[in-house]
Order: structure tokens, then sequence, then C-alpha cells
């Protein structure tokens, strides 16, 4: 894999469907250590944030959703503090032409790659996921690269 193990927000440990991203609340990481869905609290701290020009976040869906009417909200959110209680940014949220709504990805619209620009000074940074009931993206990624390129 062409990206920093250290800089992998979510991994494919585990599907991305209602019962893990919201019951068992594994698309709200609140540690640097990965829960048991794969996702994980980044600390930019070595890197003092992203610097002026930024950094790539990349979401990788690359298996078709479950149904075409599934709907997955994702945003990159930072904070200061590492379990995301107060001082809360969005950095960017992923989204694809036909979702209504600020980082919404539809299921007709996966597989994909998006790639998203942001630039913080805050020290951590974690993908925040949600869907609804029923719900099913399969297995997704969310990387960070430290070029600021919409194409990589």
């Amino acid at each position: 894999m062409p990206f920093d193990a250290n800089l992998v927000l979510a991994d494919s440990t585990a599907d991305w469907t209602y019962a893990n991203l919201v019951t068992n609340v594994y698309g709200a990481p609140t540690s640097t250590n990965k829960n048991a869905g794969g996702f994980v609290v980044v600390d930019l701290l070595a890197l003092s944030g992203t610097g002026a020009k930024g950094m790539a976040a990349v979401f990788i869906g690359d298996e078709a959703a479950a149904a075409a009417d599934d709907a997955l909200t994702l945003i990159i959110e930072g904070s200061d503090q590492s379990d995301f209680t107060s001082e809360l940014e969005a950095l960017c949220a992923f989204a694809v032409d036909g979702a209504v709504g600020s980082g919404i990805i539809d299921g007709d619209e996966v597989p994909c790659t998006i790639v998203r620009r942001f630039q913080t000074e805050r020290r951590y940074i974690r993908a925040k996921a949600t869907c609804v009931s029923g719900d099913d993206f399969k297995t997704c990624h969310v990387l960070l690269a430290p070029w600021p390129f919409y194409f990589l």
C-alpha cells in the first residue's frame, strides 16, 4: 500500500454497517488505539498539524453497497482532545454528486474513491462515519496522505 500505516484512519477490519458504525460506536473513535471496527484517532503531534498546504484524506469504498438507497455520512474531524469531547472541528466531508446533504455517499455511488484536501492546526484527526439501520457499505478505508492533492 502506498500509504503510511500510521496515517490510516479506518481500515477493513469490519463491515461498515449500522451495527458496527452506530450500535457498537466504531464509527466515532475516541482513542489513538484502533477500535474493534478498525477506526483510530491519528495524533499529528509529530507533524505539528498539517502545514499550510494541508493533507489529503482518501475514502476508498471498493465494493458495492447492499442497496442503492443506503446512505453513508463520512466527515473528517479534528480536535485538540484525543477523546473528541470538545474543540471539535469538521475538516472535510465526503460526498458524491447524487447525495443530498453534507458528507453523504449513496449506496449506488460505490465503489468509488474520493479525495478531499484539508488544513488544520488541530492535534488529533479522526474519520466519523454513520449510517441508518439496514445500511451496509461492506469494508471501506479512510487514509491520510501528506500530499495535499485532489488526485493521487
